[in-house]
């Protein structure tokens, strides 16, 4: 059941919107409860306060426009109503966001917030950024068993419900019910829809996934966890033409984080953390290795990469009309090392010491952009910079 604890004292007055017009048109359904929502997705007619992609478009709503809908609004809302039922309204429940134009100016982050005294910050394990110091020889690009336990793999299966699952976005664990990803990977979906969220994971194609130590033991891991997803919740403001605010949340069922492959990655919130000098970083994902062919990678990679001036960056992106700002980072530009397609929402992380003198990882940044051909020289990467949404962040999550 998804928690809808903070915004349900807010859904009164959609609720009275969505019965106070008599002649309203209801979605058609058919006898099993399926029906068509407004821009022709396919949904689940089901009570409101049920429905969380209807209950994360009324919180932006209510946020926006303070209670005072304006009717052109209030209109779009009406037209996802299917029914009623005895609990209250029902509306045509779409298997991905709504997204809602609600005519409002979008004001893009333009500084980091200080968030030091957020009541959510105690959402936020202390404990996170495990950095095993134990000393291994590491060929290639394959990263080792557990090096970056936060990692999550996002799992989709088409609007029918038919087919297998594919993974095709990444994320990272920031507290036991939360995924940090890619707006992009979560919003717009089309005929697909996101069904899992895998963690713990290594090697795609291992039901258990196994090393060799360097005492020459084998270690082998527990069992992946397959999460259910609560609720979709991308930036209220991101943008899928320019991919401006690329940043998103999940809400999962719990995970076990008392295990080495499952642990929670470090977020930008204290200021020594958000100034860390970024000079190379470490992306991390499951994505394409090969542009020619296509394929994926079975076993976790990790590369590092330098990270590009935005200026010199915007240089190359400008004649492609891409508009960079503040709150992106450019990584890599380096021939055939590059993240790509499927590491979308995937962390770029640094190492820091923090004051007890100890290593962790600290995330700075999500995948989200970057040219259709990886790895091409000169052609760096796009990244969402996380602190310049660490308020949304914490603003949005629940306990």
């Amino acid at each position: 059941m998804v928690s809808h604890r903070p915004v349900l004292a807010r859904l009164a007055f959609l609720l009275l919107l969505l019965s106070a017009c008599s002649d309203t048109q209801w979605v058609n359904k058919d006898e099993y409860n399926n029906c068509q929502t407004p821009d022709q997705q396919q949904g689940i007619c089901k009570n409101i306060a049920t429905c969380s992609p209807m209950v994360t478009v009324l919180r932006k709503a209510s946020e926006v426009y303070k209670g005072r809908v304006p009717a052109s609004v209030a209109a779009k809302l009406q037209a996802y109503t299917c029914g009623s039922d005895s609990i209250g309204s029902k509306v045509c429940c779409p298997f991905g966001p709504i997204n809602l134009d609600l005519g409002v100016t979008v004001s893009n982050p333009s500084t980091p917030p200080d968030i030091s005294r957020h009541q959510n910050l105690k959402l936020l394990p202390e404990d996170c950024g495990y950095l095993d110091t134990e000393n291994r020889i590491v060929n290639g690009e394959d990263a080792y068993l557990n090096e970056f336990p936060w990692m999550a793999l996002l799992g989709y299966k088409s609007i029918s419900g038919t087919g297998q699952i594919s993974f095709s976005c990444g994320g990272s664990i920031i507290n036991k019910n939360y995924i940090l990803t890619a707006a992009h990977c979560i919003a717009n979906l089309g005929k697909k829809q996101l069904v899992t969220v895998r963690v713990g994971e290594h090697s795609i194609k291992n039901s258990t996934d196994c090393e060799i130590q360097p005492n020459k033991k084998l270690k082998c891991n527990p069992p992946v966890q397959d999460l259910r997803v609560e609720e979709i919740i991308p930036h209220p403001y991101f943008n899928k033409t320019t991919l401006t605010n690329d940043i998103g949340l999940i809400r999962v069922s719990n995970i076990n984080l008392n295990l080495e492959s499952t642990r929670p990655v470090c977020l930008p919130i204290t200021e020594d953390r958000k100034n860390v000098a970024l000079n190379r970083v470490i992306v991390t994902g499951w994505g394409v290795t090969n542009p020619e062919s296509r394929v994926s990678s079975d076993i976790l990679q990790k590369i590092r990469l330098p990270v590009v001036s935005r200026a010199d960056c915007q240089k190359i992106y400008q004649p492609h009309g891409v508009v960079l700002h503040d709150y992106q980072l450019c990584a890599g530009g380096l021939k055939n090392k590059d993240s790509c397609s499927g590491d979308s929402g995937g962390p770029l992380v640094v190492p820091v010491a923090n004051e007890f003198g100890d290593a962790q990882y600290i995330q700075q940044a999500i995948v989200s952009f970057g040219p259709r051909f990886c790895g091409l020289e000169n052609y760096a990467g796009v990244y969402t910079l996380i602190k310049y949404y660490m308020d949304w962040i914490l603003n949005t999550m629940t306990s």
